[in-house]
């Protein structure tokens, strides 16, 4: 069936028409879990995305964690970005009412990204922080197959072959991705800063202190 129109116009006005990822206005309403895999039309399974965004995140099932996050993070910023200000809010308001023309539109676009830059620090985009946060998460597997591999080398360990083929191959990507040297070795003040930043993202994207085994 797809999402009810007032539910999609809930959510375009929960974001204030900017994507949860990005922050790009003009917004798509997409499916966190898919449909055809039994996601649901209701609100918490509903995500606004913007046409770039939803290709790039919306069809990788290990994405839909931080896309739900994300979203959720988005909601809260904007519901308490003009929570001093109730006639700007109101202003808002009437504008999505009456927004009937791309010239209206446009307006409204202009004036609300100059009134979030000048009254709303936000020192990272959400791209930025996931782009981080993937490749920390890179580096850290990297090392811990590292030390795995030693272990399978000197007949510590026994792994299934195929199970083993995989791993290397997964490394020889990560390996392509990064230049020579940043993947290591790293001694131990700097393997503790790489997962100290690695819990500090989480912990912005939503993730508990106590949740945090990196």
């Amino acid at each position: 069936m797809g999402f009810s129109e007032t539910l999609k116009s809930k959510v375009r006005k929960k974001s204030h028409l900017s994507c949860c990822l990005c922050k790009a206005m003009g917004v798509e309403v997409h499916h966190i879990i898919p449909q055809e895999e039994g996601g649901s039309d209701k609100e918490e399974n509903a995500a606004p995305l913007c046409p770039s965004c939803h290709e790039t995140y919306g069809a990788n099932p290990q994405k839909r964690k931080f896309i739900r996050e994300a979203r959720d993070l988005w909601y809260e910023i904007c519901a308490n970005r003009y929570a001093s200000d109730p006639d700007r809010l109101d202003e808002i308001k009437r504008l999505l009412r009456n927004t009937v023309s791309y010239d209206d539109f446009n307006s409204f676009k202009k004036e609300l990204l100059s009134h979030i830059h000048q009254d709303l620090e936000v020192p990272r985009e959400q791209t930025e922080i996931l782009a981080a946060l993937d490749e920390l998460f890179d580096k850290v597997w990297y090392n811990r197959h590292q030390v795995l591999r030693q272990k399978v080398k000197s007949g510590e360990i026994n792994l299934d072959p195929d199970i083993w083929k995989g791993a290397l191959r997964a490394a020889k990507k990560v390996e392509r991705r990064y230049r020579s040297g940043d993947l290591g070795p790293w001694d131990d003040f700097e393997w503790g800063m790489i997962n100290g930043k690695l819990s500090a993202l989480r912990w912005v994207l939503g993730d508990d202190w106590d949740m945090l085994d990196t």
